[in-house]
């Protein structure tokens, strides 16, 4: 388990409040599986600002996206469609099969029918591309979050 971003973050909307303190159970559950450093921590950051309060996991593979779904039942998961070893395409399905209940977004700076087809095949709930992540992942998230709760 070398690497394992096992470290949640949680945001509140009180003041003062650091996001690696405790960690409140009832807050959506947020888990992000993307390999690149820089890409996970914007996605990171996005989320927390612009979704508070949630509780945030980040994996970079699918390995370690299933050990963090086997630790506690998530809401959300957004995957990258290009990991290291198993694809996110694989990844999806394997989560969903853990929680048929999670809601799984797959990013990819690759785009097109097929693929979009196969995301929806692998059980995906939505498939964003990374071109348009900012104006199209919001209202996906904030669709996704309202049926959760």
């Amino acid at each position: 388990m070398s690497g394992l971003r096992a470290v949640e973050y949680a945001c509140s909307r009180v003041m003062g409040v650091h996001p690696l303190l405790a960690v409140d159970p009832a807050l959506p559950s947020v888990l992000v599986v993307e390999e690149h450093d820089e890409m996970r921590c914007a996605l990171r950051d996005w989320l927390l600002t612009s979704f508070p309060p949630l509780r945030l996991r980040e994996a970079r593979s699918m390995e370690e996206a299933l050990t963090l779904a086997g630790q506690a039942p998530l809401d959300l998961i957004l995957v990258n469609l290009e990991l290291p070893g198993t694809n996110g395409l694989e990844t999806a399905r394997a989560l969903r099969e853990l929680d048929p209940a999670c809601r799984v977004v797959v990013m990819s700076v690759n785009d097109s029918v097929a693929l979009r087809i196969a995301v929806r095949e692998a059980g995906a709930e939505a498939f964003v591309s990374k071109r348009d992540l900012r104006t199209a992942l919001h209202p996906i998230v904030t669709a996704l979050m309202k049926q959760q709760a």
